[in-house]
């Protein structure tokens, strides 16, 4: 399966209860949050190994756990081949660290079924870092990753992935092996609907003896577009602001009381790292893409809106994208991979404000 979505809109939670259902249905579960810094063939096996060990360990210690105590042990298996035949259906010239992590996982389905597990499935976060490089002696990682397991899943063996992203995941797969679009399955989890949004907001509260004024959620749901993040954090700030006041009521007049906090914690817990490391000529191009249309934001509207020549924009859009700020969505068009971004912009259009949001004077 394939999970993509902006920032913001629960998938990495959503990985997590598919860790616990895993569990329930007794699958090993592996789960791994990639960094930028396993964007090569090695890194990103060794830390594939690093996790499949953890996990190989955390199955061990349950079963010798379940012992100890007089559990009762579920009938181990066998996967019915060898490594040694497994390997004989590599094609020529496979890389070592292919076949490495491999190697890994075909060890780790073996070891967790021997335990009595059903199988291992692969929980991977932000796949969207690791990337093919179009060079063909280049770093190659994601289609490293996809055709070990694929090569796996061929041999009938009982492995799963789950790969979650921001939107560009869907375009580095395609890139990286053709065949990727009939392997996954894909999902795109955006914001909740109107009722499913007030659910979250007003459920939380039902066995609680706090209440909501009418019209409250309704008002909460529209400003926040129903993005999960943010209905966590109003609702937050709402309960924080009402204990400490000592009202059992969350009113309009406690949501304005609280709004500049609220916003206060949103840019800076939610906006300000994602521009935090951005060169100035990448925010450069940030500050100037809140004057334009949106959405999308349109190349050539960017190019009438900067000081900076056509090519330059376009390398620093690339960069951009490659930092997870932006994602491109056809030629020349481009959004923003957070949620409400261009309204965090505008919040600081000022000179001022924008000297002080990126740690520069004007």
């Amino acid at each position: 399966m394939r999970l993509t979505g902006l920032r913001g809109v629960g998938k990495t939670v959503l990985l997590g209860e598919f860790r616990a259902v895993a569990q329930e249905l007794d699958w090993a579960a592996a789960f791994l949050e990639l960094q930028p810094g396993h964007n090569t063939d090695d890194a990103v096996s060794a830390a594939m190994a690093a996790a499949l060990k953890a996990t190989r360990e955390e199955v061990s210690r349950v079963e010798r756990l379940k012992s100890a105590v007089g559990g009762a042990a579920r009938k181990v298996g066998t996967l019915g081949v060898e490594w040694g035949e497994f390997r004989m259906t590599y094609e020529p010239g496979a890389s070592p660290a292919r076949e490495d992590l491999s190697r890994a996982l075909f060890e780790t389905v073996e070891n967790v079924v021997s335990h009595g597990k059903e199988g291992l499935m692969l929980l991977l976060d932000e796949v969207q870092v690791i990337r093919d490089e179009t060079r063909g002696g280049g770093q190659h990682p994601l289609s490293l990753l996809v055709a070990a397991v694929s090569s796996l899943q061929k041999a009938e063996l009982p492995i799963g992935m789950v790969l979650c992203g921001l939107p560009t995941l869907t375009g580095n797969l395609l890139r990286a092996r053709s065949y990727t679009e009939r392997m996954f399955r894909g999902e795109e989890i955006g914001s909740l609907g109107p009722d499913d949004a007030k659910d979250a907001l007003v459920r939380p509260l039902a066995d609680s003896p706090v209440a909501l004024d009418s019209g409250l959620a309704e008002r909460v749901v529209e400003e926040v577009e129903g993005y999960p993040y943010f209905l966590q954090l109003w609702g937050a700030e709402l309960w924080d602001a009402a204990d400490v006041i000592g009202v059992d009521r969350f009113s309009e007049q406690l949501l304005d009381a609280v709004r500049p906090e609220i916003y206060r914690r949103l840019d800076l817990d939610f906006y300000d790292p994602r521009i935090a490391t951005l060169t100035p000529a990448e925010q450069d191009v940030l500050l100037a893409s809140a004057d334009c249309d949106y959405p999308p934001l349109v190349v050539a509207d960017l190019n009438a809106a900067i000081s900076k020549t056509p090519g330059n924009v376009n390398v620093l859009l690339g960069r951009l994208v490659d930092s997870g700020v932006l994602y491109r969505i056809r030629k020349g068009q481009y959004e923003y991979t957070a949620p409400k971004f261009r309204d965090f912009l505008l919040r600081r259009g000022d000179n001022a404000s924008q000297a002080s949001l990126f740690g520069r004077s004007t």
